[in-house]
């Protein structure tokens, strides 16, 4: 994943999603086809299937269209496993578990600036390169 050739502009914090999501650990448990498919199988709309499950209708429609790309355990993925039935395990990893709060402490620690999260941005890429040396 590379950033835009003239990355001068805005921050674009999409990158920098992209490249914590390349990051987090794999869940094996995780139920994202099942999901998935009895989303696909639902002949309700997704405004219809969003105020039944208490999720907003966007996350439906993304997940519809998201053939299970980027899709991460969060509050809404779990009540749709809920309105479906589905019992959403515990991830069997303890880093996992990190993901979220990894997630958070970048949001709280970045103050919104571009040069900032350029900042922030180097030191992820840094870890993440870090990492790929040690494998």
């Amino acid at each position: 994943m590379q950033p835009p050739a003239d990355f001068g502009g805005q921050f674009n914090n999409r990158y920098c999603i992209g490249i914590m999501h390349d990051m987090e650990a794999p869940d094996t448990k995780f139920p994202v086809q099942e999901l998935l498919r009895r989303l696909s199988d639902d002949t309700r709309s997704a405004s219809e299937i969003a105020r039944l499950s208490g999720v907003s209708q966007p996350t439906v429609s993304r997940l519809r269209t998201s053939n299970g790309r980027r899709v991460r355990r969060s509050a809404s993925f779990n009540k749709l496993c809920s309105f479906y039935g589905m019992k959403t395990p515990s991830s069997s990893r303890p880093a996992g578990a990190y993901n979220e709060l990894l997630r958070n402490a970048i949001v709280e620690a970045w103050d919104g600036s571009e040069e900032h999260g350029r900042a922030l941005l180097v030191v992820i890429k840094g870890l993440k390169e870090l990492r790929e040396r040690h494998v």
